[in-house]
């Protein structure tokens, strides 16, 4: 495979054809790496042992850009400074990715120079100051802590890296990190940065921005290109978004547009199938009683159609029975292992009141329980047997069956009959993870009546489809006509056709 994939590539093109019937197996070996990421596996054979990556069915569309996650609301301060005819100052703050060791060839082959350009664009003649304020390698403890600004900086060696930011006045920061944080992202360092901004700059508009991932083929000792390293990335990328949209911030999904050009899929939208009960695992069938005394129920390594065990997965739904109703439940949201960056865990509580419903998130940070409200839904009110419990992308959602109305079987998959005690978007981390619902020691029988569960960090994982547009080495590859790293950060071409387009189509 490795000669065939360095033949094509050699011959100007980056279409691998595959027919029906072929089957090449890789070893997932460094070497293998180098090669596959130059092209593009097409048609409909398969592939194995190539870091989870697949062929394309030739008759996939290209994707297409989402619609805008920054609204004229998140952009209050920016647009009445603007109205009212006065000076704006707008600072970019983030790790290498804006910074000017992105190893660019040129200031206008920046991810800043773009964005900035855009602004520009969209708001002609107005008086405005652009504050690059990047540091490579940096991550949201750094920008909290006691890191030096660059030497270039004005007044450097007298503040903090965030005090030298906040002493600018920005009436717009842009924040981008979660490249270098991974699964070590530092969530009370993340609140207290945006705590800062708002206490001492509140009418500051504040923008946060998805970090895209590195490339699969670096043989960095980073780990960049190993499939944890990628979903160490992932972990920060769905923290990131979910955070945004859980506090009404708007975000620049530069990971999302990436996935879709260079994976070939959408890892927010998704579909979520049915697995495959399995003998000997704590799901052997559906809709069948089984005695049950344990605390905690673990998702069975049962597979659906798209081979995503529910063991292993990242979006899931399940309908349940229980004989003797629980007094509350701890469900986990994802899977954070970090007790120092990540304290309070990721973790969904619900009470079973006598005047209602007590629910409790906590989402990493110094607070354990920052989402808390009492639903004042009597308990009288539903049937405290049957639960319907979904958490796809970022939004959870559990119900359960009106009074006195008794589900059948068919009625628990698809929730006919159910209120919806709660839901909302909520925080989480990303990367795939083994659910659990604990607080099951009392319920003496539990029946599963319905498993659904797809994977968002995979190509055939659940997540909708595309042909991917570039392969992952046409927009990491280093020159010296274009820049790039080989590793991170992208050369002028991935630069113009990852970040532009997802810039350029935001409502500044």
């Amino acid at each position: 495979m490795i000669e065939k994939c360095n033949k094509i590539y050699n011959s100007g093109f980056r279409d691998f054809f595959t027919q029906y019937g072929d089957f090449f197996e890789g070893d997932n070996s460094p070497e293998l790496l180098d090669a596959i990421r130059r092209v593009i596996f097409k048609g409909y054979g398969n592939i194995s042992g190539c870091h989870e990556r697949i062929v394309y069915p030739l008759h996939l569309p290209f994707p297409r850009l989402f619609r805008p996650n920054i609204h004229k609301h998140h952009l209050k301060n920016f647009h009445e400074k603007i109205a009212a005819k006065k000076h704006i100052t707008w600072a970019f703050v983030g790790d290498s990715i804006l910074s000017v060791g992105a190893d660019i060839v040129a200031p206008s082959e920046s991810p800043v120079h773009i964005w900035s350009d855009e602004i520009l664009k969209q708001n002609p003649n107005i008086d405005i100051t652009f504050h690059n304020f990047a540091i490579g390698g940096t991550t949201w403890a750094d920008l909290a802590g006691n890191t030096q600004p660059s030497p270039w900086w004005e007044d450097y060696n007298q503040k903090s890296w965030l005090e030298c930011v906040i002493s600018s006045c920005p009436d717009v920061v842009c924040l981008w990190f979660g490249g270098n944080d991974g699964r070590q992202i530092n969530i009370p360092a993340l609140n207290f940065v945006l705590d800062k901004f708002k206490t001492i700059l509140p009418k500051t508009d504040i923008i946060l921005a998805v970090t895209y991932l590195p490339s699969f083929g670096s043989t960095l000792w980073t780990g960049y290109g190993t499939i944890a390293g990628q979903q160490d990335r992932i972990f920060a990328q769905q923290y990131t978004r979910s955070f945004a949209r859980w506090k009404n911030v708007g975000y620049l999904d530069v990971g999302r547009w990436h996935t879709m050009m260079r994976d070939g899929y959408d890892p927010c939208e998704i579909s979520l199938t049915r697995v495959e009960p399995a003998f000997n695992t704590n799901l052997p069938a559906f809709s069948k009683p089984m005695q049950w005394n344990v605390d905690k129920w673990f998702f069975p390594d049962c597979k659906n159609d798209n081979k995503v065990s529910a063991s292993a997965c990242t979006d899931w739904s399940i309908s349940m029975h229980v004989k003797t109703p629980p007094s509350s439940l701890m469900i986990n949201l994802s899977g954070p292992d970090d007790a120092i960056n990540q304290p309070s865990g990721n973790m969904f509580f619900i009470f079973f009141e006598e005047l209602g419903f007590s629910i409790k998130i906590s989402d990493g940070s110094n607070n354990h329980d920052p989402i808390s409200f009492h639903k004042n839904i009597s308990l009288s009110h539903v049937e405290l047997n049957w639960f319907n419990i979904t958490l796809k992308d970022s939004r959870l959602t559990f119900s359960m069956p009106r009074k006195n109305f008794f589900p059948d079987e068919n009625s628990n998959r698809i929730g006919a009959g159910y209120i919806d005690i709660f839901d909302m978007q909520i925080p989480r981390f990303g990367g795939r993870y083994h659910p659990f619902i604990a607080g099951l020691g009392n319920i003496k029988e539990l029946t599963v009546y319905n498993l659904c569960v797809a994977d968002s960090t995979r190509p055939c994982g659940g997540g909708k489809k595309y042909m991917p547009t570039h392969s992952d080495y046409e927009i990491y590859v280093a020159s010296e006509s274009a820049g790039g790293s080989n590793d991170y950060h992208m050369n002028t071409y991935g630069v113009r056709d990852v970040i532009a387009p997802v810039v350029r189509n935001e409502n500044w």
